[in-house]
């Protein structure tokens, strides 16, 4: 129904529009939060506004969750703890910019991991996609200047953000193994339960007492903010959208991420986007879409 659609394409951008946001907000604490710090207090704000559906689940699957306790596990390390903390380091040396236009790899990833270990084949066109695509991200990582290669410095947190890129694509290839009984709620839930225990020693390990102690307003206001919009709202306008519009539709949508954070990086942190990132980006858009649409991989962001 085309209402049904309008409302799908609706939910995408909305999720798109608050994790662009995320890379914004990367860059601009990046001297005054510790990555481990507004992680943690970002999912701890999440797993309180979804603890009802994890007294549910529990309740009512409590054998079923126990097994599929590693899947668990496994989704929250590399969905909730790497893939949503590296952002807040990649953001100390990379721009917003660039971070949006790396953040869009995923399916590069995620199609190189399916052929490898399930075996799922690679058309041509999407082999042709994933060369022009890692030629757009080597442009954006040498500064679109292969003369002197020499005298290029890349930015660490662009090989950070490509880390993190690769953590979400082995937890989209997860997403694979949830039985259908476990609802995508109730996985995202627990998920993020999961995810805070591991967080907290980690946090607890790398940033200071004195400096937990002396977290100001806007600091607090942040995590709750990325807690509700992010981590919460976003996740379930996402979901919502695959089931309405399917996956494909949907992956095509995740790719204006970069034009997101580019337009709000210049406005808000007064970032220049530069041709090389223009060039760049265009091609790991172009080449990403043609992975997309060249073959059968499904990249879900549940």
């Amino acid at each position: 129904m085309p209402n049904n659609s309008l409302s799908g394409y609706l939910l995408a951008l909305t999720a798109i529009f608050f994790w662009s946001l995320n890379l914004i907000i990367a860059n601009y604490f990046a001297t005054s939060l510790m990555p481990f710090e507004i992680a943690f207090g970002r999912w701890l704000t999440a797993s309180i506004l979804m603890l009802p559906f994890i007294i549910k689940a529990i309740k009512t699957q409590g054998k079923l969750l126990w097994e599929h306790r590693w899947l668990i596990v496994s989704l929250a390390v590399t969905g909730v703890v790497i893939d949503n903390t590296l952002i807040y380091y990649a953001g100390h040396t990379a721009t917003a910019t660039d971070m949006g236009l790396l953040d869009v790899t995923g399916p590069i990833f995620l199609v190189l991991l399916s052929w490898f270990f399930l075996k799922t084949p690679i058309s041509r066109k999407q082999i042709l996609g994933l060369v022009i695509a890692v030629f757009g991200v080597i442009t954006i990582i040498l500064q679109g200047d292969f003369t002197q290669l020499d005298k290029v410095k890349p930015v660490r947190g662009d090989f950070i953000m490509l880390f993190n890129t690769f953590s979400f694509a082995v937890y989209s290839l997860l997403q694979a193994k949830r039985p259908k009984e476990i609802s995508q709620i109730s996985m995202l839930s627990l998920t993020a339960v999961v995810g805070v225990i591991i967080i907290l020693p980690l946090m607890l390990a790398t940033v200071p007492p004195a400096r937990l102690h002396s977290l100001t307003g806007e600091e607090i206001g942040v995590m709750i903010y990325l807690g509700i919009f992010n981590s919460t709202l976003s996740y379930l306008c996402w979901n919502s959208a695959l089931a309405r519009i399917g996956n494909v539709k949907t992956s095509i949508i995740y790719y204006l991420l970069p034009l997101f954070s580019g337009i709000e990086a210049y406005f808000l942190l007064g970032q220049k986007f530069y041709p090389a990132e223009l060039t760049g980006g265009i091609l790991v858009i172009g080449g990403i879409a043609l992975v997309t649409l060249g073959g059968k991989i499904k990249k879900a962001r549940s």
